[in-house]
């Protein structure tokens, strides 16, 4: 038994890294239909942010995280307005491919300039352990568990109180109709990007402590995001979240009671069930001709 909570906490653990960049990823797809291919690349730059910003642990973990949520939010405005702004409108063709281009110009870049050896980041939090019962659980996992549903309702309350959050549900809903009462696309899709990113960096403070940062790192996970974007329903990002914690607790179970090897197996085994049993997601809805 404590071995499937030990599983479980580690699920969740990974849950929460999925989420925070999944939601991202929903949220692009939602407002602006638009896959970003180089969505777990921004994870890995805020990695890599967040490693700077500690300066071998010399500034407090709270402001290197405040540092890293701004400036990969200032990231993804910039990325929008040199890349996204120019294919926003063309074909899907052409955006998979910029947005691909764009991901293997980042790993390569990153690879360049700092290899291809991990990096690691710790807190104090990360080496401190707390007993829960039978279990040993890292305090860094505890302030994922408090941080990641905060993080969810604060972004749910902007998209359901702001004129900005109720813009970007609009312009998801009817583009054009926008257009003619005066929303101004091309913001929105800025603001978009960069909460979009600014999530990628939250998920990269809280989970790169545990592990490390390395340029190949947001590869598997873009597919991983795309996987609980799809199970949750295209743009539906309750879905995504919902998909994106079963997804990392299937993970988590295959690699205790089978091997880490299966992981990735199991967690794309079930989007594929998901699919077949309800092909339109968890959160989709049918659309008729």
């Amino acid at each position: 038994m404590d071995f499937v909570l030990e599983q479980l906490v580690n699920g969740l653990t990974l849950g929460s890294l999925y989420a925070l960049v999944a939601i991202g990823l929903a949220l692009v797809v939602g407002v602006l239909r638009l896959i970003n291919f180089a969505h777990g690349d921004l994870f890995m730059v805020g990695g890599y942010l967040f490693f700077l910003a500690r300066l071998g642990g010399e500034t407090p973990y709270g402001v290197a995280v405040v540092a890293t949520v701004a400036g990969m939010a200032l990231l993804g405005y910039a990325f929008e307005r040199a890349v996204i702004e120019r294919v926003l409108d063309k074909t899907w063709r052409v955006q998979l491919v910029a947005t691909l281009a764009i991901s293997i110009i980042i790993v390569n870049a990153f690879i360049y300039m700092w290899g291809l050896n991990p990096k690691m980041a710790p807190t104090p939090l990360a080496g401190r352990f707390l007993e829960l019962g039978m279990i040993r659980i890292a305090a860094q996992r505890l302030v994922i568990f408090v941080v990641a549903p905060v993080a969810f309702m604060a972004f749910s309350m902007f998209l359901q109180r702001t004129r900005t959050g109720r813009a970007m549900r609009a312009i998801s809903q009817n583009r054009e109709a926008c257009l003619v009462v005066g929303v101004d696309p091309h913001r929105i899709a800025g603001v978009t990007f960069a909460i979009s990113a600014g999530l990628a960096g939250l998920a990269s403070a809280l989970i790169v402590p545990l592990y490390s940062v390395q340029p190949l790192m947001g590869t598997l996970l873009t597919f991983k995001a795309l996987a609980a974007v799809i199970m949750g329903g295209f743009g539906q990002i309750k879905g995504a979240l919902l998909a994106a914690y079963v997804l990392g607790v299937a993970e988590a179970m295959a690699a205790g009671f089978l091997s880490s090897s299966y992981a990735d197996l199991v967690s794309f085994g079930v989007m594929v069930l998901v699919l077949l049993l309800r092909p339109q997601g968890l959160f989709g809805r049918k659309v008729g001709i």
